[in-house]
């Protein structure tokens, strides 16, 4: 599938790439957030992000709080 034919089918359901992306991005930032086992860096390259800071950058726009933060209140939760 070419470039120019993704972007069509996209576009002839009202579809924009990059909103698929980060709409991606974000659930799986959250599902990744939840294990413990993963880094905040490897977690900013599993989602394509080269460096922590953008991905620390991105997920602060998204949720209004860098992801350290909103990971120790995942935890919380999980606890109590």
């Amino acid at each position: 599938l070419s470039t120019r034919t993704l972007q069509r089918r996209l576009q002839e359901r009202g579809l924009v790439f990059q909103d698929i992306l980060e709409h991606t991005r974000r659930e799986l930032a959250i599902r990744y957030l939840e294990d413990k086992s993963l880094s905040l860096t490897d977690i900013a390259l599993l989602l394509g992000y080269s460096e922590q800071s953008a991905f620390n950058r991105a997920f602060k726009r998204w949720y209004n709080q860098p992801p350290k933060a909103y990971r120790k209140l995942l935890l919380l939760k999980k606890k109590g």
